[in-house]
């Protein structure tokens, strides 16, 4: 046995070998690290913007904006940016704030007049416009996109209907909110200038900055948004606007990249900072804007966007003047903005910048692979060695082929259902078309095919048994007629 051991943990040193080699070679081929981020990930559309020197250097499209229709992204092609709205409106309230119209540390009730937070276990009072943006107010969720029969309905009335209300101390810990937050914020700013959210933005912010076509409005050479693996859906409403609203072109995203590294070199520099209790494992938090602390000293400024169908990313940092947007209509970009921002701050900045909760998860499904691998490995192995030594013969009975055969069903149609359709998030949160497998790095299809080996391995050991004595070989043999 010991021999058989020896002769495994030498077989699996130099598969770890050949692999790190190959992946070595893999990792380092000559190619553009652009190029070869789309390829990986196979996004239905993607548009990536590079900025140098506080300028536009490089624009490039990627796939389709309807891949139905054979209609290619170009620079007029329009995308939903989701979460990076809120960057869009924090820099909008920094505005207010600049001019003496907003402070950030007075309770948001007193320039809140369509609707103010409930008092409920906390004072309502307590919460303030830097909890808001800083996701430390401690408000309940609420959803995202309307349905059709909710087009039209106000903000206000959202966060009415949504009954959004302080659950925990605000103030005193982190937790995203996906909505609401920035929906409260959506209406100061309605409140205190006593316009529109959406004309505003359009006036003070976009018109200013050069970005002709970004909107709340779906209009123009709209992308079509792409769930799971390629299935295309309905673009839908978004009426907190203010937490995930904007449609616009990387291009347009660019200008506002620029706009904020200059406003980060010489404007307020609070909403940089990043705020207290905001620490998560995902990092810190500023104030519509994650800080990433590089070696040298630098900070590298970001935010992702994120909604069914939908993926972008906003990077920059100040100092080089450097920069690059992302923005892309599938599910399957998930990983693509993530790992793309890594490679450009890698590329540009001699440095790699990445989330660190998704490179935990990256690595945990690494090891997931490695330790599947061996135990498949020594399974196999050992179960070979068996036969070889005429320890394990076959069963005549058909009932452990049968029981083989039936895991190994079960096992496919259980991993289906549950990482490549949207069945568990309808059945769980009445969500539909989202998909877990587009929350895991691709890495992970192997994780699932170790387990459908482990399966047929085991239900091959369940269909033999092991023979006690060295006669029975023979006899066993003899029985079969030698088969």
């Amino acid at each position: 046995m010991k021999k058989i051991w020896k002769k495994t943990g030498r077989i699996v040193l130099v598969g770890a070998l050949a692999c790190a080699v190959l992946w070595s070679g893999i990792r380092h081929k000559t190619g553009d690290y652009i190029d070869r981020m789309e390829k990986k990930y196979d996004p239905v559309g993607a548009e990536v913007v590079l900025i140098e020197n506080g300028q536009i250097t490089e624009v490039r499209d990627y796939g389709y904006a309807d891949k139905e229709k054979k209609i290619k992204t170009d620079e007029n092609t329009r995308f939903r940016i989701a979460s990076i709205s809120k960057t869009m409106t924090a820099y909008a309230v920094m505005q207010l704030v600049d001019e003496g119209k907003l402070d950030l540390d007075v309770p948001v009730n007193q320039y809140l007049k369509q609707w103010k937070i409930p008092d409920g276990t906390y004072d309502g009072d307590q919460v303030t416009l830097r909890m808001l943006m800083s996701h430390t107010a401690g408000l309940s969720g609420c959803a995202d996109a309307v349905n059709e029969d909710e087009h039209g309905l106000l903000a206000a009335e959202k966060l009415t209907q949504a009954d959004v209300h302080i659950k925990t101390k605000p103030g005193s810990s982190f937790a995203y909110s996906e909505f609401a937050g920035y929906g409260i914020c959506q209406l100061v700013i309605e409140d205190v200038t006593g316009e529109k959210f959406e004309d505003y933005m359009q006036k003070e912010i976009f018109k200013p900055l050069g970005m002709d076509h970004t909107s709340y409005e779906k209009t123009g050479a709209m992308a079509v948004p792409y769930a799971g693996k390629g299935k295309p859906i309905a673009c839908n409403d978004v009426v907190l606007s203010g937490a995930g609203g904007v449609i616009t072109t990387a291009t347009d995203l660019a200008k506002f990249d620029i706009a904020l590294m200059d406003y980060a070199r010489r404007g307020n520099g609070e909403m940089f900072l990043a705020q207290k209790n905001t620490e998560s494992e995902a990092g810190v938090y500023g104030l519509g804007i994650i800080p990433r602390k590089l070696k040298d000293g630098r900070t590298v400024y970001e935010h992702n966007g994120t909604l069914t169908g939908w993926n972008a990313q906003l990077v920059l940092e100040p100092e080089s003047r450097s920069g690059i947007t992302i923005v892309t209509n599938s599910d399957k970009a998930f990983y693509f903005t993530y790992d793309l921002m890594e490679a450009w701050a890698d590329h540009t900045l001699g440095e790699p910048v990445a989330d660190p909760l998704l490179k935990k998860l990256e690595r945990m499904i690494l090891y997931a692979i490695i330790v599947g691998g061996i135990l498949d490995f020594c399974v196999g192995i050992t179960l070979f060695h068996g036969i070889k030594k005429k320890r394990l013969m076959e069963r005549k009975s058909a009932a452990g082929k049968v029981t083989g055969g039936l895991l190994s069903a079960f096992y496919c149609v259980a991993a289906y259902l549950l990482f490549y359709t949207d069945l568990p998030f309808r059945i769980c949160f009445g969500m539909a078309d989202n998909y877990l497998f587009t929350f895991f790095t691709p890495a992970f299809a192997i994780v699932l095919v170790e387990g459908f080996v482990m399966i047929l391995l085991l239900a091959f050991r369940m269909n033999q048994r092991k023979v006690k004595e060295k006669g029975k070989c023979a006899e066993y043999a003899k029985s079969t007629g030698g088969r």
